[in-house]
């Protein structure tokens, strides 16, 4: 039997303009691997934001629930806010000779509209396996990314490091912002494509693909990042690396990872399992745009 989800609060549209004055180049711990790995998330965020809203606003008129319906159009709200406030970002990145718009071309390109983008040459050969296909896939895909982005930003709020002393206060506010929109609407895509689509082999076949691209993206723009960066430190690079590993793979962001990533593939799994409303209202119950 499907686990019954939650009743949750309606999504807002909080209309933010984060101000990035005085970003120091290497705004987390001073290093110039973990700013990097962030770095290329503000790339891969904003288009991987935009072909989310592409995959589920495809099937808003075909939901029978008016209120879902409503939710889409608020989750869309949400993630063009995120793509426009980490494109803001951009502006920063230049100023700092890190030319940002070359890897944000290149992930555009190979990703979503090349020729041989993933989302063209994709869609087409399952549009001709069976129409409406293609469609589908995305939704999954953007579901189980949806997943992944729920899950980091819950492992965010609990991340030791996380704080002002460590991370330049105004990206750390970008990111908790971020982080929580991502927990409140965390279930809108999964429910769409459960009345799309329940099918448990559509699902897990997106998370698949999904994390190719995630990682595969981020772990491209990192590298990139690190080779245009002309004051990196080349004697630093490897504590700043073990660093790295040591709290991603083995602190709190690999704890959360490996203990709700696997819950995905369980037939009778829905998003608001994982119970964190709280880190939400609490993060927002001081906020003058909450």
């Amino acid at each position: 039997m499907t686990a019954q989800a939650p009743k949750t609060n309606p999504l807002k549209v909080r209309n933010v303009h984060f101000k990035f004055d005085e970003v120091p180049k290497h705004w987390i711990l001073g290093s110039t691997i973990a700013t990097h790995f962030i770095n290329s998330m503000h790339i891969v965020f904003p288009e991987g934001e935009k072909f989310f809203i592409r995959s589920v606003r495809r099937y808003a008129k075909d939901m029978k629930d008016k209120n879902l319906v409503k939710e889409i159009n608020n989750f869309c709200g949400q993630e063009g806010v995120h793509a426009r406030e980490h494109e803001r970002f951009w502006e920063v990145m230049n100023e700092q000779n890190l030319q940002p718009h070359r890897f944000a071309n290149f992930l555009k390109k190979t990703a979503f509209s090349g020729k041989y983008s993933y989302e063209k040459v994709s869609r087409n050969i399952l549009e001709k396996i069976k129409p409406g296909l293609g469609d589908k896939f995305s939704l999954s895909v953007t579901t189980a990314l949806e997943h992944y982005t729920a899950i980091l930003a819950h492992a965010l709020f609990l991340e030791p490091i996380a704080t002002n002393d460590n991370i330049a206060p105004q990206m750390l506010e970008l990111l908790h912002w971020h982080a929580a929109e991502e927990i409140e609407h965390k279930a809108l895509c999964f429910d769409v494509l459960k009345e799309v689509d329940d099918s448990y082999i559509l699902r897990v076949s997106g998370m698949s693909l999904a994390t190719i691209l995630l990682f595969g993206y981020i772990t491209a723009g990192q590298v990139y990042f690190i080779a245009v960066d002309k004051d990196k430190s080349i004697v630093k690079m490897p504590f700043e690396t073990y660093f790295l590993i040591k709290t991603i793979v083995f602190g709190q962001i690999g704890k959360e990872l490996s203990k709700n990533l696997l819950s995905y593939f369980r037939r009778d799994f829905h998003p608001n399992d994982i119970d964190d409303r709280h880190l939400v209202d609490n993060f927002f119950k001081d906020k003058a745009y909450a």
